[in-house]
């Protein structure tokens, strides 16, 4: 199966391509990139192009699956408007892309706590993409909201790497209702995407943090 990321720079994207890359049943990657990415692999269409350029760069881009996991952070962009062109803009621009070329998989990054209505910019910002893309005619949309991401990122994040020393510590102790605050490492969550590109269920499909490890199904 052919499949495309955007975002594949980020945590969750290298795990995607990472695993991909080691799995047969994938035969192509086409992975949307600002800039080169260190992991070379002969499955790896690598495709650095300008994102404010997305619709006539993407306008001949066909693939059987679509996986969004673009995203920035506050402090990389604390403009309100530029955080909501990366976030939203192109992750839409580039789902209507491909459904237009016949895409008819879609998995969408999301976050904990998504909700449109929210009187906070990021989940209100999250739960507006999750409207728009699984308005989107897709046969399958999957929609994925993890809690705090455990990992090592190419980057420092003082307020990340203090609340994932604290989630080590109280995972544990997170049960029932609390169980989808636990943090999340990004390659459980490469690891269910994978899954249910496996799988090719039709429908949405939404997978709160706790839902997510393929062991709990």
């Amino acid at each position: 199966m052919k499949i495309t990321i955007i975002g594949g720079s980020g945590l969750i994207g290298k795990q995607v391509i990472k695993l991909a890359c080691e799995d047969d049943f994938f035969t192509q990657i086409n992975a949307i990139v600002r800039s080169p990415l260190p992991h070379k692999d002969p499955k790896i269409n690598e495709l650095v192009i300008d994102f404010d350029d997305l619709s006539h760069q993407l306008k001949d881009l066909k693939t059987q699956v679509l996986i969004c996991t673009l995203g920035t952070t506050r402090k990389v962009t604390p403009d309100k408007k530029d955080y909501r062109k990366i976030d939203l803009e192109y992750t839409l621009s580039t789902s209507e892309m491909a459904l237009k070329n016949g895409c008819e998989q879609i998995h969408l990054i999301s976050s904990i706590g998504a909700n449109e209505k929210s009187l906070v910019f990021y989940p209100a910002l999250k739960g507006e993409i999750e409207r728009l893309v699984s308005q989107l005619p897709f046969k399958s949309t999957f929609i994925y909201r993890p809690s705090v991401l455990m990992g090592k990122r190419d980057s420092t994040r003082i307020i990340e790497y203090i609340t994932q020393g604290i989630l080590s510590l109280t995972n544990p102790l997170l049960i029932g209702s609390l169980k989808k605050y636990r943090g999340i490492s990004a390659n459980e969550i490469a690891k269910r995407i994978l899954h249910e590109i496996k799988k090719n269920e039709g429908g949405l499909h939404v997978f709160e943090s706790n839902e997510i490890t393929v062991n709990n199904q």
